[in-house]
């Protein structure tokens, strides 16, 4: 993937006001077709045709019309359940003792680790989840069968599921995300779901689709039964929980808009798109940053909510409203391609397990809106069902644009790109509820490998368990500083500098709300070979700083940490940690990070009376090991200076030594290999200069 160093000097940035693309934007006249018409939500008449002319044709876009069709076959072979009650959250899923995932067994549901079978409610009720989503699922499938290939059959089925939920949904007992039920359920609950969220996705994406689809070969007493036992009771049901600024509201605007168009309720699209403090308009305001990243600074809920976006946006534009031109909707499609890493993913910050925009089917909807060069580049070369409806020619090709170093103050975000290396560190707003505790943590990539991790979080969603919130948002488990064993309050950054030259890209941030009374300068540089990170931290009396890097490889050495070791009691996260070696050096200290195709080196400046340890922590599951490093040091006022030199094959360490010293009101931070040495010279809020092997490098500032 083509990198070059780039970008601007900062420093000083304020985050105030980040929210809001700062461009006048209108909202166009909202309004229905009149007369009505159908399909309208879930695609155009011309974008039905298309679908058809592939299915009567031959090739690559006919394959891509049969997926659906198959997908339909199978729903009709099998068993159509209807589960006797609504769905329960995937996060019940779990072995609270093991904090492990669950399998659905005979008896039961089983814990793989202790083997423990749970049974009975909530347990039940996320299998009844899978089933509900398969039905709804099949239903979407058949009816669009049925709209390709004109068959009975699709219909048929797709009209059974549709008018069984009908019957069903104010028949099943209202219940919340915590298993409360009735009177005592949260506003938030539901009864096909247990959330609003989960009911207004179910709504923007299968339900209203589908009856629009079959819309005109339901009878008019069908189309009755199903906008008066499903369509509008599951709308107001929606409507009561008014989320505001949240990927929730954006889901039942979704939904809002979608459920209305498919009756023809031009209310429930006014509401979906004006309503203040609500709609669309307000949220692309309120709750998308100045370059378009969604507020929650994780890029897994940047996506899920672009998935509701583009259902608003896509609806919109079929009944005659055009929202697409909003200019923070585009940045929120545009910006993500910048962010790519060398192994194709996006850094993995906030609650997210981990995402890409390659082949993304969201990047396709948006570049038929845009036509931009920079999102073709991202998409499949063969046709599939979206590039088919909508008449992309997939024959054309754009090539990818060079990525660059950059900063990204709204989202709180520098990139630093140098060769075949890339490092982000995050120093921006919380994210609230999806938000971590790593204010200045760092993320880094090298070779085409995913090197220091950001844990992101857990694949089963355990955000009841205490894994949850002692490991995965923990400070602990991100290549970030602990401050006396415990997590950062949630608190935001403000950069200090960002500059580029030839060879090297520096980066610095501070923060001084994620403890009371410590404040923390880091900085990053970036060269070909290695990520220098130097910190400088002032405490109010003597702490304790523990120096974390997690790294995605086999095994972690250090010479200096052979004993059993633990951390103190009370530590937040130490239980989630295993294999646990550790020592004590007045010598520089190197771990070694192994891996399959890349190993790391990691150097520590030389320090008296430093402690290290090593072992390794949680990754996607309590079974997925990920070796890491601690350096601890105590004082009012500490450093730390560390190198971190990514080795390819049997490549050798050039990195010899890592050195710092007072000058001025800064620092310089010097890397030696061999006889050569790379000088970095930070100020209290700016990088002043940087040379390499003795030469100096001019910096854009």
């Amino acid at each position: 993937m083509a990198t070059r160093a780039g970008g601007a000097w900062w420093f000083g940035v304020l985050l105030a006001g980040a929210c809001g693309a700062g461009e006048d934007w209108t909202m166009p006249e909202i309004k229905l077709p009149d007369p009505p018409r159908h399909p309208c939500v879930a695609c155009t008449p011309e974008e039905l045709e298309r679908l058809r002319a592939a299915w009567k044709g031959e090739g690559l876009p006919h394959k891509a019309v049969l997926w659906r069709v198959n997908e339909a076959e199978k729903a009709l072979a099998a068993d159509l359940v209807f589960p006797p009650r609504g769905a329960q959250h995937n996060q019940w899923y779990q072995c609270e003792p093991c904090q492990h995932f669950l399998v659905k067994v005979k008896d039961g549901h089983q814990c793989p680790r202790c083997k423990k079978v749970y049974t009975g409610a909530p347990y039940d009720d996320v299998v009844f989840y899978r089933v509900h989503e398969a039905n709804l699922r099949g239903m979407l499938d058949a009816a669009w069968a049925h709209a390709v290939t004109g068959e009975a059959k699709y219909l048929e089925f797709a009209k059974r599921v549709l008018l069984g939920y009908a019957e069903r949904y104010r028949t099943y007992p209202y219940h919340d995300n915590a298993c409360k039920e009735g009177a005592a359920a949260a506003k938030s609950g539901g009864h096909l779901n247990e959330q609003t969220l989960g009911e207004a996705s179910w709504m923007a994406t299968r339900i209203a689709p589908a009856f629009d689809l079959m819309h005109g070969a339901l009878s008019a007493e069908e189309r009755a039964q199903i906008r008066d036992g499903l369509l509008l009771p599951m709308l107001k049901n929606i409507d009561k929980h008014k989320a505001g600024k949240s990927n929730w509201q954006t889901w039942h605007n979704a939904a809002m808009i979608c459920g209305g168009a498919a009756m023809d309720e031009a209310e429930w699209v006014r509401k979906a798109l004006a309503q203040d403090g609500q709609g669309f308009a307000w949220q692309m305001e309120h709750s998308v940053t100045a370059e378009g990243m969604w507020y929650e600074n994780s890029w897994g809920y940047h996506f899920y909510t672009l998935s509701a976006l583009v259902q608003i946006a896509e609806c919109a534009r079929r009944i005659g409203v055009d929202v697409w031109s909003h200019p923070a909707f585009r940045k929120m499609f545009t910006l993500p391609v910048r962010y790519t890493m060398p192994d194709g993913t996006l850094p993995r910050f906030g609650d997210d397990v981990t995402s890409r925009v390659d082949g993304d089917e969201r990047m396709e909807v948006a570049y038929h809106a845009y036509r931009d060069p920079a999102i073709l580049a991202v998409l499949l070369k063969e046709p599939r069902w979206f590039s088919v409806q909508l008449g992309r020619d997939t024959e054309q090709a754009a090539e990818r644009p060079a990525l660059e170093s950059a900063v990204f103050p709204g989202a709180g975000h520098a990139i630093l790109r140098s060769g075949e290396l890339a490092g982000v560190m995050t120093f921006g707003p919380f994210g609230g509820f999806h938000g971590h505790f790593d204010k200045l943590s760092f993320v880094f990539f090298g070779h085409g490998a995913e090197l220091g991790v950001d844990p992101g979080r857990a694949k089963s969603q355990a955000y009841r368990l205490p894994i949850h919130g002692n490991w995965y948002r923990a400070t602990v488990s991100h290549n970030a500083v602990v401050v006396d064993g415990k997590s950062q309050d949630g608190a935001g950054g403000e950069l200090l500098g960002f500059a580029a030259g030839e060879g090297v890209t520096m980066a610095g941030a501070r923060c001084a709300s994620a403890y009371k009374g410590v404040a923390q300068r880091r900085w990053l540089a970036l060269t070909a070979r290695y990520l220098l990170v130097f910190d400088a931290l002032e405490a109010d009396r003597e702490r304790r700083f523990d120096w974390w890097f997690h790294h995605r490889g086999t095994q972690a050495e250090c010479a200096a940490a052979v004993e059993e070791g633990a951390l103190p009691k009370g530590y937040t996260g130490a239980e989630y940690l295993r294999k646990v070696k550790a020592g004590r050096s007045n010598e520089a200290v190197r771990v070694r990070f192994s891996g399959s195709d890349v190993s790391t080196e990691l150097l520590f400046d030389v320090h008296p009376e430093t402690s290290v340890l090593i072992g390794d922590g949680v990754g996607a599951s309590v079974d997925d090991r990920v070796p890491l490093a601690a350096l601890t040091r105590s004082g009012k006022q500490v450093r730390f200076a560390a190198v971190l030199e990514p080795l390819k094959g049997d490549a050798p360490r050039t990195v010899t030594g890592v050195a710092w010293e007072v000058r001025g009101e800064g620092f310089a931070v010097t890397v030696s290999r061999g006889a050569e040495q790379d000088v970095f010279v930070l100020g209290p809020q700016e990088v002043l200069e940087a040379s390499l092997a003795g030469t100096r490098v001019p910096l854009k500032r």
